[in-house]
């Protein structure tokens, strides 16, 4: 911002000023300091915003920058050679070496001492950067439940769901927020009860755009017990259902996502049976909570739990959703076995 109230006279001396260090090749700072000999009272930064305000093409124009995804790669290859004991001068030839680029001497310094990295401000620019964890696999349950993933046109990519329980829109907008290394996503409410979340996450849409590829989220949802336990208690919360007489479902159109489930079930010890067909494809439907009438354009399959094992789903995997939970705790009660 320039100096306000610049005087005609003050004003006069630093055009001149300047027009004779611009002649001379001399930067704002070193104009500065020949004002400031002569006795000119002035801040720098008014010297420097009259000085690209009348010669702009001294400004510099800073060169392409290396794609994020390269740049963390390279971050995170010179902090590794550095822990090794290597100095910049050899971390930059080794990084020629591995990756044909050329890195100035002050960024290795800046990254060695933690003054600046590519990923401050990242939210996992690709789906390379995501790391497995408990509340991506949480997510991942979601989405593949009542969630979506969509690409707009203007290039925006959106993860999000729609649920009528807040209490696992919450727990699904502390696990994206966790995940993409940000504020959790603020939920809204619509006039029909309906809460909904969304988030903007290229990474997270090449990792969940459906039809969901089970091979590309299997290394996620399996990377350890309690991934997959997340993962299984998130999509029973949004597919899943418990009846008065202690029978726990879940339904889907996607056979091969059941059967994955299924899969992930079996892994934590708890037997389960199906998919069955709970709808055929062209079945006229009526939607009671809505009062519409609609077809059914697929099948809609579902597994169950066995009644056996009905109890260790509750210990190991449970619902988030607290009304499931308690009909679910009601009915163990019952049976004696709470």
């Amino acid at each position: 911002m320039m100096q306000r109230r610049l005087s005609p006279e003050v004003k006069e001396k630093l055009l001149e000023a300047l027009r004779i260090g611009v002649e001379k090749g001399y930067s704002y700072v070193k104009i500065w300091r020949m004002l400031r000999e002569n006795g000119v009272e002035i801040s720098r930064s008014t010297v420097r915003n009259y000085y690209y305000r009348y010669f702009p093409w001294r400004l510099k124009k800073r060169g392409k920058c290396l794609p994020r995804e390269l740049r963390i790669k390279l971050y995170d290859e010179v902090k590794k050679l550095r822990k090794q004991g290597l100095g910049y001068k050899k971390i930059k030839k080794k990084i020629e070496e591995l990756y044909d680029v050329s890195l100035s001497l002050s960024t290795i310094s800046y990254w060695c001492k933690n003054i600046c990295s590519p990923r401050n401000g990242c939210r996992a620019p690709s789906i390379d950067f995501l790391e497995p964890s408990p509340e991506l696999s949480q997510a991942i349950g979601v989405v593949a439940g009542d969630g979506f993933a969509t690409k707009k046109k203007d290039n925006e990519y959106v993860i999000g769901a729609k649920v009528k329980d807040g209490d696992l829109i919450e727990e699904f907008s502390k696990c994206l927020g966790k995940v993409l290394r940000r504020d959790p996503p603020k939920p809204r409410q619509e006039k029909d009860g309906i809460f909904t979340v969304e988030v903007e996450s290229k990474a997270l849409y090449e990792l969940l755009r459906k039809p969901l590829d089970i091979n590309r989220i299997a290394p996620y949802v399996e990377h350890c017990k309690e991934c997959m336990r997340r993962f299984a208690r998130a999509f029973f919360d949004s597919e899943g259902s418990v009846s008065k007489g202690g029978q726990i479902r879940c339904y889907n159109t996607d056979v091969q996502l059941l059967q994955y489930v299924r899969k992930i079930l079996n892994l934590l010890g708890i037997r389960t049976t199906g998919p069955k067909i709970h709808v055929k494809k062209g079945t006229t439907i009526y939607d009671r909570r809505k009062g519409k009438t609609y077809t059914a354009k697929k099948n809609v399959y579902y597994i169950y739990v066995r009644k056996s094992d009905v109890l260790r789903f509750y210990q190991l995997i449970g619902f988030t959703i607290q009304r499931k939970q308690k009909r679910l705790e009601e009915y163990l009660k019952k049976r004696g076995l709470l």
